[in-house]
């Protein structure tokens, strides 16, 4: 059986990657796609998924915060930044 620990542990490293993974994606839809990151931008396709990795990234970063990553060893402040 898996402990605490290393639960919370894997529970945060993919927690950290989707988080990545949503900021690749925003990233792209800003260089590419000429999102604007601005809550009160026109609405647009691009703009609209730009919302909708944002609110994803939150999820993400609620997440994070309740298995405590910051006191997990191998965390670090990337994901953990306020958007």
């Amino acid at each position: 059986m898996v402990d605490d620990n290393a639960r919370d542990l894997a529970i945060c490293q993919a927690l950290k990657a989707a988080d990545e993974v949503a900021a690749a994606l925003q990233a792209h839809l800003i260089e590419e796609h000429g999102a604007d990151p601005e809550r009160a931008a026109a609405e647009g396709p691009a703009t609209h998924s730009f919302t909708l990795l944002r609110h994803a990234r939150e999820r993400i970063g609620q997440g994070l915060r309740a298995v405590e990553a910051d006191n997990i060893s191998g965390a670090d402040a990337v994901s953990l930044r306020n958007r």
